[in-house]
């Protein structure tokens, strides 16, 4: 497993397939981001309050939880690509219905638990095609680039759907990320695919691969970084708007400018330096960021809080990723990766619900001292463990 420091010059990583694929999940970031906006939508457009905007988000999360540890056994058996495809289909088909909802009802809930199925598919053939690809010593700037390629479009996708739901309405931003989805799907379909175990080819189910005691404690870590990010991503719009700041789309744009450094500019640090050690010393800045979002002030404000999450999150994901895919067979890589997603969901989609109803009694500061306090509680956590996930530790 490559978890310390690696010397010399490491294989190439930017074949013409990781690069399709690269421009493949970039579309359907677009997408995905835009829904990151979905909180101003309902606060302005629908009236909705905190615990509905939570109710929303988790609806979203529930349906990943559920669906994901699923798409992890059916890629490693059936292929990754073909995933891909039906899930950026589902994505375009989804986004476009998102501008006949009129109101917080069982229609937003459907169409944010299916864009859940929508993401399990997308991201967990994605992702698995991008450790396939990569060799052993890059799967940590892999995982950062394809992270990238999502993270980049958290701004433009924030910022296009600011200025179009502005200029044009709400609708036309929906239809703009339905049509992201569908380049998305146009694009996955030239991929080559790989890592499919065949069917004399031993692998291990998927409880064999989530109990193993080296990935116990990142299921934990990654669960409690989802609490702390769903603090911020969810909530940190309508506290803004509540203070009276109109456009707060510079939270998003700031955090993927940041992350694009880290990611593009820094990714190899990931692996030279230790994959463990950078989510652990990034989890420091996680924590403080989270914390300090209940003293913001101001559109400045906003902007600097993003940028420090994104530098934050920019590290601490791909590192922990990878910390968690390193020494697993190519078989069971997909499992893997939809594990590590449904555990951050599962604390994405709890913190959603409780912070919402936390709000509703003692307003929105409270949510991100709690989301800084996870952050917290996962650093020591990861800090606390050393376990190798890898096969031999089943």
């Amino acid at each position: 497993m490559f978890d310390g420091a690696i010397r010399g010059r490491p294989p190439p990583l930017l074949s013409r397939n990781f690069v399709t694929l690269l421009a493949a999940q970039a579309s359907f970031g677009y997408a995905f981001s835009s829904f990151f906006m979905l909180p101003k939508f309902l606060v302005t457009e629908l009236s909705a309050g905190p615990a509905e905007v939570g109710r929303v988000a988790a609806a979203y999360g529930v349906a990943v939880i559920v669906l994901i540890p699923a798409m992890g056994v059916l890629v490693d058996r059936f292929g990754r690509r073909r995933f891909m495809t039906l899930g950026a289909l589902l994505m375009a088909a989804v986004s476009g219905l998102f501008a006949a909802v009129s109101e917080v009802g069982p229609l937003i809930y459907a169409l944010r638990a299916a864009q859940g199925l929508a993401f399990a598919m997308v991201f967990v053939g994605g992702s698995t095609l991008a450790v396939d690809e990569a060799p052993a010593e890059r799967v940590g700037q892999a995982i950062a680039l394809f992270g990238l390629t999502m993270l980049s479009m958290n701004g433009v996708a924030a910022a296009g759907v600011e200025a179009i739901a502005a200029s044009a309405g709400w609708p036309w931003a929906f239809i703009a990320a339905a049509a992201a989805a569908a380049v998305c799907a146009l694009l996955s379909r030239r991929l080559s695919d790989g890592g499919v175990a065949g069917r004399d080819e031993e692998t291990s189910g998927l409880w064999q691969v989530a109990s193993r005691p080296g990935l116990a404690p990142i299921w934990v870590v990654i669960g409690l970084a989802g609490a702390a990010m769903s603090s911020v991503v969810t909530y940190h719009q309508p506290f803004a708007i509540a203070l009276g700041i109109e456009n707060v789309s510079g939270f998003f744009v700031a955090y993927a400018l940041a992350a694009i450094v880290v990611r593009a500019g820094l990714g190899h640090f990931i692996d030279r330096a230790g994959r463990r050690r950078v989510a652990i010393y990034a989890l420091c800045l996680y924590s403080l960021v989270v914390t300090a979002m209940a003293k913001l002030a101001g559109v400045a404000g906003l902007a600097l809080l993003g940028a420090g999450f994104g530098v934050a999150h920019g590290f601490f994901y791909p590192a922990l990723n990878s910390v968690a895919v390193s020494g697993v067979r190519s078989n069971e890589r997909g499992k893997v990766m939809a594990l590590f997603q449904g555990a951050f969901h599962v604390g994405f989609a709890g913190s959603a619900l409780a912070f919402g109803a936390l709000a509703e009694i003692a307003g929105y500061p409270p949510i991100f001292y709690g989301g800084g306090l996870c952050a917290l509680v996962a650093l020591i956590v990861l800090a606390a463990s050393s376990g190798s996930p890898g096969p031999d530790h089943s």
